[in-house]
């Protein structure tokens, strides 16, 4: 659906543009949104990815998922090892 609306040209320009923190706050970065978020991912402009990740319980939480399907969209793993924030600092919610 890209073809219908300018939306991803504007991405691109953004993020063409200047240095950007991603926070990824419930959506759960799966393959079918793959081409778009790889080219943000791994965009040079793309300083960090900081998970906000849900924590049903102290045994329960959905940090590795997101951050496993993550790994899907970088060909470059070294680099998603950088930018991407460590659990312990990055923020669980309920």
């Amino acid at each position: 659906m890209y073809s219908r609306n300018s939306n991803y040209k504007k991405i691109i320009r953004f993020i063409n543009k200047n240095e950007y923190q991603i926070m990824i706050f419930g959506h759960s970065c799966g393959i079918s949104d793959r081409t778009l978020l790889s080219k943000i991912f791994e965009h040079k402009n793309c300083k960090s990815i900081k998970i906000f990740y849900y924590n049903g319980s102290e045994e329960s939480d959905n940090f590795n998922e997101v951050y496993m399907n993550l790994s899907r969209h970088f060909k470059e793993k070294e680099r998603m090892r950088e930018i991407v924030v460590s659990k312990d600092l990055s923020f669980a919610y309920c």
